[in-house]
């Protein structure tokens, strides 16, 4: 009989792996079927905080610190995980969890990840020349291809990860890149033979936000002193090379503000954020100097998502404990408090932890009474009423919903799960429109797109005021051609499969001129 702290057989190569920050990491498992698996997962100790109990581990996929960043896939006896957009804070072991038929759980061995910053460090070789080395606090493997660039251009001839530069009487910008799962990392840059040098500086170069909030871009600059700032101004990278001032570009006029001067700081403020601004944003400054223009690149990546709700197991069985997630499509910058009803009422009966809420026993019908909230951290709770919403499911064909949603305050999400195709009616007022497809996978949650929170999005709602309809199912119809489909694939939970372990990083392939493909 296995019992929970029971370490599985496993085979692991590397033992460690060192990834860099804004990557991706995939490990690779499989077994060798001495036992007989019915479910596994992923964990991570240094998550145990966000579990409801310490001793108890719980699916990485659920974690709110990786929302919209965890993906696992099954084939055979091999499964993979695959973590995107690293961070620094993901560094740590990671386990698997496998549940035997008979109900036992086992952990496997760890993998141990490191994620490393890439940063640009010099060295005077000779009087006049300076060795540049593009570092990472760990050894990545294999190899990645580096490249160097000069005032945020790229240098040709320089490919390996130090090079050395000669003395200049004007002063530069230098940084480094590495080529790693066919993407670019690129370091912050250092001024060389000099102070005054072409630099913009982001704080954050990976925004996530919910819909209809507010965001800082955060960011100072730099520039020879020789030259004096004409125009400063932020854009949307557009693949045509448009470069169009925000504060006039039609999808978002009216909505930033300019926080900056043409000294040295260029923070920008986006109200009311929408899907549709998801993008890679940059800062550009023109001096009065034939040729003195500069543009931050690469520049921020915003991200904006609306709140999910996902119910595991889907489909819950009699006396069956079922876990809510309160979710995202990215992870959120700033950890919130998650705050949950029930018909309009707050939960203060029910165990909760983290974006998770914990469930003794449910059946399909109550969990459509349930929704959740961000609220913010050291406020009371005394929100503003908000107006009537419309539900409605997310479009599986084109990621969007199929009717719009709208709240003065707050992100509220429906609860749906998986039911068989027949049409359940729940009479009384109705705000809802609501069409779900849906796909019955093991232990696998359904996603539900929230409404579109005013300019206050953490602000938590006022439970007497409230309306209960928020939460309610007007009506589920099943798809007839296709009974059982997710509603979203990219934040759909991830099946629990069983594994042997194996870490590895994908790598561009470089062909014989060592330029990546």
């Amino acid at each position: 009989s296995g019992s929970l702290g029971e370490t599985v057989s496993v085979s692991c190569s590397p033992q460690t792996v060192c990834a860099l920050r804004e990557s991706v990491v995939i490990v690779m498992c499989s077994y060798s079927g001495t036992i007989n698996p019915q479910q596994s997962f992923w964990f991570s100790p240094k998550q145990s905080a966000n579990w409801r109990n310490k001793d108890d581990p719980e699916d990485l996929a659920l974690d709110s610190d990786y929302a919209g960043r965890v993906r696992s896939s099954h084939t055979g006896f091999i499964s993979t995980l695959k973590i995107t957009d690293l961070r620094e804070t993901d560094s740590g072991d990671y386990r698997i969890m496998i549940i035997t038929e008979g109900g036992e759980r086992r952990r496997g061995s760890a993998v141990r990840l490191t994620v490393s910053d890439l940063q640009v460090t010099m060295s005077r070789v000779t009087q006049t020349a300076l060795r540049m080395t593009c570092s990472t606090s760990c050894s990545v493997t294999p190899e990645p291809f580096y490249l160097w660039y000069k005032n945020a251009q790229r240098e040709e001839g320089f490919s390996k990860r130090q090079i050395d530069l000669v003395s200049s009487s004007v002063p530069y910008s230098v940084s480094c890149s590495a080529y790693t799962h066919s993407s670019e990392v690129r370091s912050s840059s250092v001024c060389v033979f000099g102070e005054d040098c072409w630099n913009v500086s982001y704080s954050d170069r990976r925004l996530c936000v919910l819909e209809g909030s507010s965001v800082d871009f955060l960011c100072t600059y730099s520039h020879p002193s020789t030259h004096t700032v004409t125009e400063v101004f932020w854009y949307y990278s557009d693949p045509n090379g448009k470069l169009e001032d925000l504060k006039v570009e039609e999808r978002s006029a009216g909505r930033v503000e300019f926080l900056g001067d043409k000294e040295g700081t260029c923070s920008l403020r986006m109200r009311d954020a929408r899907k549709s601004d998801s993008g890679e944003y940059r800062f550009r400054v023109i001096t009065n100097t034939a040729g003195g223009e500069f543009s931050g690149t690469p520049g921020v990546v915003l991200k904006v998502t609306d709140l999910q709700v996902r119910a595991s197991p889907s489909s819950p069985s009699g006396g069956q404990t079922v876990t809510l997630t309160c979710t995202s499509t990215c992870t959120l910058a700033k950890k919130p408090t998650y705050i949950w009803y029930k018909n309009g009422e707050p939960v203060t009966n029910k165990p909760t932890k983290s974006n998770k809420l914990y469930l003794e026993s449910a059946s399909s019908e109550e969990l459509h009474q349930y929704s959740c909230a961000l609220g913010d951290r050291g406020q009371n709770d005394t929100p503003t009423t908000p107006t009537p919403t419309t539900y409605t499911t997310s479009n599986p064909n084109t990621g969007r919903s199929a009717c719009r949603q709208h709240s003065d305050v707050v992100k509220l999400v429906a609860v749906a799960v998986s039911v068989p195709l027949t049409v359940i009616l729940i009479t009384g007022s109705v705000w809802l429109c609501f069409v779900i497809k849906r796909k019955r996978t093991a232990g696998g949650g359904v996603d539900v797109q929230a409404p579109k929170p005013g300019d206050d999005t953490y602000t938590t709602l006022n439970p007497i005021t409230m309306s209960s309809d928020y939460d309610t199912l007007t009506n589920v119809t099943g798809s007839p051609g296709d009974t059982y489909s997710t509603l979203n694939p990219a934040t759909k939970s991830s099946d629990y499969d069983t594994l042997r372990i194996e870490v590895w990083q994908e790598l561009p392939l470089v062909d014989g001129l060592g330029k990546p493909e």
